[in-house]
């Protein structure tokens, strides 16, 4: 597929800056986010520490890790097929999905929309592996982590249910 020649390294995937652009991006994101969520007290306690989960701390950084795979998903994808297209940007749409979280729980409480948000979540991480499964076997392998911890915290909040 042809590229328009002004088209910037992060949407063409190419150069020596483009995979750390596409991880960067999402990890700048991510911390410019939750700063401000801390800052601004939105990022509550949810009442205590939900069993089996790891401190807020850990689960931060397990984000910040998930969303620079997203980033390099979106980096294989396109190095591998050409397209930039739609497909492309899918996993930066999961991201924003992942980012959004805190806003739609009311500052990370568990509640119904959490219980939601996570279903949401997990199958948006599925539909994006398959839809970048034509590049090649790279991109939706890195979205796979994303899936397991979906998954995991999904299946704490059904054995753990808010009392």
């Amino acid at each position: 597929m042809a590229t328009h020649p002004h088209r910037s390294p992060l949407v063409r995937a190419q150069g020596p800056w483009a995979l750390g652009a596409n991880v960067g991006l999402l990890i700048t994101i991510t911390i410019a986010v939750n700063g401000f969520l801390f800052a601004s007290g939105l990022a509550r306690p949810s009442g205590g520490q939900m069993p089996m989960i790891p401190p807020g701390a850990v689960v931060g950084l397990i984000w910040t890790v998930l969303l620079g795979l997203m980033g390099a998903a979106r980096w294989s994808y396109v190095r591998g097929s050409g397209d930039i297209g739609w497909r492309s940007w899918t996993p930066y749409m999961l991201g924003a999905l992942c980012i959004a979280y805190p806003f739609y729980t009311s500052g990370l409480q568990r509640n119904g929309a959490a219980f939601w948000g996570t279903v949401v979540t997990l199958i948006a991480a599925v539909l994006v592996m398959f839809t970048l499964r034509r590049s090649g076997p790279r991109a939706p392998w890195l979205l796979v982590p994303t899936a397991i911890w979906g998954g995991y915290v999904l299946s704490v909040m059904i054995a753990y249910p808010p009392m």
